[in-house]
């Protein structure tokens, strides 16, 4: 927990806070449930380990809609930079409950789309896990 202390109210996006590893990629797209928020679905599945951060991301922008690697570097960026930046009251929450939650933002949109549109829909999914979370995953006990 001394790492979720360290990094609750800072706007950084470190390593520890990306969703990374064949096993755990394959685990929250085979166990998490999904919704849909324009131009991302978006993949959360909570995880039991406390040993990892409270709050992990991963960003996915399909070859087959970008075929250069730059658009789909830049939509990457923008996401994660919006995520970055948003994060604090959901990691807040988690870090309270003491829970640990995994999303997966896969943008499915054909369009590079302007930051500010990203940030705004960043923001929607932000408040909608916010929401969820609350009503339907409250701590045991």
């Amino acid at each position: 927990m001394e790492a979720a202390e360290k990094y609750k109210h800072s706007e950084c996006l470190t390593r520890k806070m990306r969703l990374r590893g064949k096993s755990a990629v394959k685990a929250l797209f085979e166990s998490g449930t999904s919704f849909f928020q324009y131009p991302f679905k978006v993949v959360i599945g909570l995880d039991e380990r406390k040993e990892i951060f409270p709050l992990r991301m991963l960003v996915s922008v399909s070859k087959r809609n970008f075929k250069n690697a730059s658009d789909r570097n830049k939509i990457k960026r923008q996401t994660r930079e919006a995520w970055r930046k948003q994060k604090g009251p959901l990691l807040d929450l988690l870090i309270s409950t003491e829970r640990r939650l995994n999303v997966g933002l896969i943008f499915t949109s054909k369009n590079i789309l302007a930051s500010s549109e990203i940030n705004y829909k960043i923001k929607r999914i932000l408040e909608r896990l916010m929401h969820d979370y609350e009503i339907y995953k409250k701590p045991n006990g």
